[in-house]
């Protein structure tokens, strides 16, 4: 279904599509949008794990729980209320799943509030957002995965990324309470707000469509095509190589359609009118204070940025490149792949911590045993 309005004057048209698939039983992404009350576009995809229902269920609760707490304060800088949205997401699934006996559930989320011709972006998990403008596509999200932190250390390459045997494998989910390092789960935030043209495009999808197409269909695709045509177009790519996952696509243009494919446009930088900044920049809301372990926004600490503001980042650095390639499995590595019965088959490396802790319980417990054992001898 596609869907019109406008935000502070500037056209927008939105279509959303979640298929299950052609593997999995049942559709555990979930996705919504809604226009808020100060005149601004949410949007959010959701792609739930833990098997059966739970992944449904997490992933439902996000879009819930992300849209209420964003719907709060309208006054509030949009980067804030994002940020704050996905931590209480995060609280709720963990408190769902302790009360129905479901620990294991969790969802990736990417989401965006649209507010005129800005976007607002954050993110926890691989579900990504992407860029188009004249049928060229730019990264603005990147993925929380194994296989994205080896490609940042500089261990593997953009290529071996394709095929890593680790891409599934999360850093950050909603509905666990610490990343991979250790440290409280925090969200992804761009620090400042990307800045749409005319016949620009945004898509936020979940991995079952990045996984099975590369980053040149997505854009041509969409390229010169209505949000719900584009959409129904990649689901249905995306099902015909397989289908190994459920398949959710949410499109945005500005206007009615995206804007045509020029082979002759290469944007070597996409800059944000009002500040200048390289939309290409990923300085995200991830920075630690080392003394009070408290997660604090690099490019608005203390306090969030005021509408319009420049952001005080902590150092210039290089742009990221317009595009990357991390964490997509190839369609011959996928080839090879055998689908969870249990629904999404997505690792957590904090899976690998919980062991050792229970391997440490065990110990322990038999050192006291062994000297109750001598005592009572």
């Amino acid at each position: 279904m596609i869907e019109t309005g406008e935000s502070y004057g500037f056209p927008l048209t939105i279509a959303a599509i979640s298929d299950v698939g052609r593997v999995r039983n049942n559709n555990e992404d979930s996705q919504g949008h809604a226009w808020l009350p100060d005149g601004s576009l949410f949007v959010i995809v959701a792609d739930g794990m833990g098997g059966h229902e739970a992944g449904e269920v997490a992933s439902g609760l996000a879009v819930q729980v992300v849209e209420d707490v964003v719907t709060r304060d309208p006054e509030d800088d949009p980067r804030k209320r994002l940020h704050d949205a996905l931590l209480e997401a995060n609280a709720a699934i963990l408190d769902e799943g302790s009360r129905s006996g479901t620990r294991g559930m969790g969802t990736t989320a990417i989401t965006a509030v649209l507010k005129g011709q800005q976007v607002y972006i954050a993110q926890v998990g691989d579900s990504r957002c992407y860029h188009i403008r004249r049928g060229q596509l730019a990264w603005r999200s990147l993925d929380h995965t194994r296989v994205q932190m080896l490609v940042d250390n500089g261990e593997i390459t953009d290529e071996e990324a394709r095929t890593h045997p680790e891409a599934g494998m999360l850093t950050r989910a909603l509905g666990h309470d610490r990343m991979a390092d250790g440290r409280p789960l925090e969200p992804d935030v761009i620090p400042e707000p990307l800045w749409l043209e005319t016949q620009d495009a945004l898509l936020l999808c979940s991995d079952g469509l990045h996984d099975l197409l590369e980053d040149w269909e997505i854009s041509e695709t969409v390229a010169g095509r209505t949000p719900d045509e584009a959409a129904g177009m990649l689901v249905e790519a995306a099902c015909e190589r397989g289908g190994h996952d459920n398949v959710t696509v949410t499109i945005i243009t500005a206007g009615p359609r995206a804007g045509d494919y020029d082979p002759n446009y290469v944007p070597e930088a996409w800059q944000n009118p009002t500040t200048g900044q390289n939309s290409a920049d990923y300085d995200t809301f991830d920075g630690y204070d080392e003394e009070t372990e408290q997660g604090i926004p690099q490019a608005a600490a203390p306090q969030y940025l005021e509408q319009g503001a420049a952001a005080a980042t902590p150092a210039a650095r290089t742009p990221t490149p317009i595009t990357a390639n991390t964490g997509v499995i190839s369609p011959a590595a996928l080839a090879d792949a055998q689908p969870s019965e249990d629904g999404n088959s997505k690792m957590m490396i904090y899976i690998g911590v919980a062991v050792g802790g229970f391997v440490v319980l065990f110990l322990i417990l038999a050192v006291v045993a062994v000297v109750l054992y001598v005592v009572m001898a």
